[in-house]
């Protein structure tokens, strides 16, 4: 069954403030929670939000109004979040980046002691809003074999990057560096469904479609070492650059809610104007994307789509529509509603 917007996001803010939020990041922490499940991107959206309180109310994740936040060049911020719920830490060190970039043509920061930040797309996606082109990478805890090798010594460490075009979709590239991100797996097995074979490898090295059975393996890079290289990259800028962890000393974030994560993020923006006016860019984006579009499809393809596209179509339909809710979901908004004090409404 679907439901409006609106109403979730009422549901989801008042259970936030009575987890310990500030109104203001209340709202954006649901916004980007919902941004998640409107462009179907389910796994990072508001299925984990119990998984997220339950943090909060076990202290291993805080309100983030006590981050350490230094801005060490007119070009780099070094962050300590203090464990902050990565919804509220991330958009607010990608608004400083933005500000910052504005006066020096780019900025980014290095995090360290931040938490599980949801959607990666969405904190790009606010630089390209502001004419920049946005980027975020973050290590999660290691559930991924590096090419070659049988142990679990990479997270899905995930790329986000968007830019903006004029006339066609804005790109908006969010993958993870594994064949399938964590979060379907989670889902998978929250939801009593197999998963393909070809994403993950049980405990003894097999390939498997029981998503328990990957929850105890391992899983696949995409494209071989191709997607390790890139895996291995983004571990590097998010852990060695911070301070944070490793990503074989994270704890599984929502398996392991009593442990507290030092997750590293390195995210930040590049404006633009500083390079060329920004209609010149999009019209130049458009150009390109115009080749793409007119490429000849092939056999059993129904054309060249840009990076984004699907889930910008999506979004239109789930704004208009409304977002369909599992009965697992639901289940945790009941629990939700009675451990806050908050009236269930659905």
């Amino acid at each position: 069954m679907k439901y409006s917007i609106e109403q979730i996001r009422d549901f989801c803010e008042k259970v936030w403030v009575k987890a310990g939020l500030s109104e203001e990041n209340a709202k954006v922490c649901v916004d980007v929670l919902l941004a998640a499940d409107v462009r179907g991107q389910r796994t990072h959206g508001t299925t984990h939000m119990k998984d997220y309180c339950d943090r909060m109310l076990k202290g291993t994740a805080t309100n983030g109004e006590d981050m350490d936040i230094r801005l060490t060049s007119p070009t780099s911020y070094v962050v300590d979040a203090k464990h902050a719920v990565g919804m509220v830490a991330a958009p607010i060190m990608m608004r400083k980046c933005i500000e910052q970039a504005r006066v020096s043509g780019a900025c980014f920061a290095s995090v360290h002691n931040g938490c599980h930040y949801g959607l990666g797309a969405y904190y790009p996606m606010m630089a390209m809003k502001e004419g920049m082109i946005g980027f975020s990478f973050a290590n999660a805890p290691a559930l991924v074999a590096p090419y070659g090798g049988a142990d679990a010594l990479l997270g899905t460490n995930p790329i986000s990057i968007a830019l903006p075009a004029e006339r066609h979709t804005d790109l908006v590239l969010d993958i993870a560096t594994s064949v399938a991100a964590k979060g379907f797996i989670a889902l998978a097995m929250k939801e009593g469904r197999d998963i393909p074979l070809g994403w993950a490898l049980d405990k003894d090295g097999n390939p498997t479609t029981d998503a328990a059975a990957a929850n105890e393996g391992v899983l696949l890079p995409f494209g071989l070492h191709k997607g390790y290289a890139l895996e291995l990259i983004v571990s590097l800028l998010s852990f060695a650059l911070s301070g944070a962890d490793m990503d074989v000393n994270i704890a599984r974030f929502f398996e392991c809610t009593d442990k507290q994560v030092n997750v590293g993020y390195f995210m930040g923006c590049i404006d633009i104007s500083k390079y060329c006016p920004v209609e010149d860019f999009k019209k130049r984006v458009d150009a390109m994307f115009d080749l793409l579009k007119a490429c000849r499809p092939a056999a059993g393809s129904k054309g060249v789509l840009i990076p984004g596209e699907i889930e910008a179509g999506k979004t239109k339909i789930a704004m208009e529509e409304g977002i369909d809710l599992s009965e697992a979901t639901l289940r945790d908004f009941r629990e939700m509603a009675d451990t806050f004090g908050v009236e269930y409404t659905f």
